[in-house]
This record gives C-alpha cells, structure tokens and sequence, in this order.
C-alpha cells in the first residue's frame, strides 16, 4: 500500500522534500507512445543543494525523427536503457513516499508516469503534486506565455538546455523556488488552498468515464479483471481499423484521458499490444 504523505495546512514550506521532475517521450499519448527519459532533482527551498535521478529509457521501437529533432535522444542511446517498467519503479522508489512532486504542466509528466505504472501492474503513488505551469499562470499574468523556457526568462533565471529531462527539472526547482520566495508562499496552505496541489492518482475523467460505458463495455471489462486476476489468457474480437480474432495474455486495465485500455501480450504479433476496451467483444476466458 502506497501511502500519501500528510501535510498540516500550517506546515513550512521549506520543511517540504520536493521532487520536480520531467520526461521526454515519442509523442503526446501516454497510451500510443513511450517514455524516452525520466529524470528528477529532489530540493528543499532552504538549501542550494539537490540530489539528481536520470535514466534514458528503452522505447523497444523506433524514435522517430521529428522527436529526436526536438530533445536530442537517438535509437543508438537507448538501446541499451532499461524498459519503461523498470526505469518508472526505480523513479518512484528513488522518490520515496514522502515528497510532493512537482512538474511543469504536471498533468502531462505524471499521465505519462501513471499510465506505465498501470502497464506494468504497479501501483500509483499518491503523493501530492504541485503544477508550476498554474502557478506561473497565476503569479505571472504578464508574461508573455507560459511555457518552461518563457516562465525561466521572465524570472531572470540561469538559463540553458531545455527539453532534456534533467535540465527541464532543474529549471522546475528554480521556477518554484523563485515564485514561492516572490510571492511569499510560505506554508503549505499557500500551495494547496490556492488550486496549485492535486495527487498523483487522481484521474478526473476515470468515474465519468465508467459511468458511460456500455453494458457489453463494462462485462468486457470484468470478464478482463478476472482473467488478469487468475492469469488467464483470453480469446477476444478487436473491432479496430480491421476486424479480428485475437489470443491474448492481459497485463494490465489502464485508464487515460476518458478511455479504459488492455494491455496484453498477442499471441500472434508475438509482441505487446494495447486495446481500447470499447472496441473490443466476446472476451473468452481460455482454461
């Protein structure tokens, strides 16, 4: 059981261990594409000093080249970095269930963490997460926007390399820093009376969502619990692009951005695979 840190709304913000954090990925969908690197730097505001946490991270496909274009990260690099499963259980041992993490835009960062953390059947963390990206937003009116590399700009901060993970959470650390000191965020309702705190498991479409699906939707779903459950394969008719009959080994229910996921392993690809579970029908439990 993962257990979220408990703060009193009076508690010093500088008595707080943070962990800004980042990733770098092939694309925008936490579901359709994959982690390249997770980094993070834990930091106090009270002391200058960090601790660092950096992996590449193994895609097991090709990056394409319009994203290498933008952070750098080639096939050649990451051949040999650990899976995403490996590389996220690590991050968030190295975090610890005692931080707050915090991101710039935190929804994408921590959707990208959650969503791998589901395929790999390991459970989320719920610690708190601050946003910089809402708080800019907030503090910063006059910027003119709010991305990472504008928000360093405008504060006068160390500039540098952006859109490498590590880089772009050291920026993070500087970004809060800089802010909680100018507006004088000081205790820990400052940040989470403010609507600058969520928690890592929060998923706000994930109820809305259930209560949508259909009745064949929802014992698809079930009939995929059990089998997860038991460890069962599945006979099953994915109704995607083509219509088709696959034996599959289910992993892992995930949920992103309103629509529920099964990720298993084909038996005919021989490879993973993930599946929208409202186009998927007549779910046959093997065995």
């Amino acid at each position: 059981m993962v257990n979220v840190v408990h703060l009193e709304l009076d508690t010093d913000v500088s008595d707080i261990s943070f962990v800004a954090f980042d990733v770098e990925t092939t694309g925008l969908s936490p579901v359709a594409n994959r982690l390249v690197e997770l980094c993070g730097v834990r930091f106090s505001t009270q002391r200058d000093s960090f601790e660092t946490f950096s992996t590449l991270i193994n895609t097991e496909a090709p990056i394409p080249k319009e994203v290498t274009a933008i952070h750098g990260i080639t096939d050649d690099m990451v051949e040999l970095a650990p899976k995403a499963k490996t590389a996220v259980a690590n991050f968030i041992d190295w975090a610890g269930p005692d931080c707050v993490f915090m991101a710039h835009n935190a929804d994408f960062d921590v959707e990208f963490v959650r969503v791998n953390l589901a395929r790999a059947a390991l459970p989320c963390p719920k610690n708190f997460v601050v946003d910089t990206l809402t708080l800019s937003r907030e503090f910063l009116r006059d910027a003119p926007n709010h991305q990472l590399k504008t928000v360093v700009q405008h504060l006068s901060l160390p500039s540098g390399d952006y859109h490498r993970a590590l880089a772009d959470s050291i920026h993070v650390k500087d970004v809060f820093r800089a802010m909680s000191e100018r507006q004088n965020l000081k205790r820990w309702r400052d940040l989470s009376e403010n609507g600058f705190v969520s928690t890592f498991d929060y998923d706000r479409y994930e109820a809305s969502s259930s209560e949508t699906l259909s009745e064949e939707a929802m014992e698809v779903v079930e009939s995929i619990r059990r089998a997860i459950e038991m460890s069962l394969p599945v006979r099953l008719e994915y109704n995607g692009q083509y219509k088709s009959k696959r034996t599959v080994q289910p992993t892992a229910l995930i949920h992103s951005r309103g629509n529920f996921y099964l990720t298993a392993f084909c038996k005919r690809a021989q490879a993973e695979r993930t599946f929208r579970v409202d186009r998927i029908s007549n779910v046959k439990a093997l065995g």
